[in-house]
């Protein structure tokens, strides 16, 4: 049996969050959207601009950890991409609920 690599294992759960946050984050701004669109509560507005910037200053950081690793070029390709989708779609959800 071979030894347990404890730095790829550590890679692997990165990556796992990571792909957690993006989903978390998806439906973060889903739901701050139809708030706003259906304006059901305008209280929580402000509420959802606040979980949206944690929760993407978290995404940051998790994207910064990941980065430190040396990792397999398509693997950084598609967090590169879905990281700057993300921010794309949570910052045009944040103008939106601010305007």
């Amino acid at each position: 049996m071979r030894k347990l690599d404890v730095k790829h294992a550590a890679f692997h759960v990165l990556v796992a969050v990571y792909f957690l946050w993006v989903i978390v984050i998806g439906v973060l701004v889903a739901m701050a959207m139809y708030n706003y669109i259906n304006t059901v509560d305008a209280g929580l507005n402000q509420v959802f601009f606040k979980w949206i910037i944690y929760n993407f200053l978290t995404g940051t950081m998790l994207l910064a950890v990941i980065r430190m690793f040396r990792q397999n070029k398509n693997l950084k390709k598609v967090i590169l991409y879905s990281y700057t989708f993300m921010l794309g779609v949570s910052v045009t959800t944040l103008l939106m609920i601010k305007g």
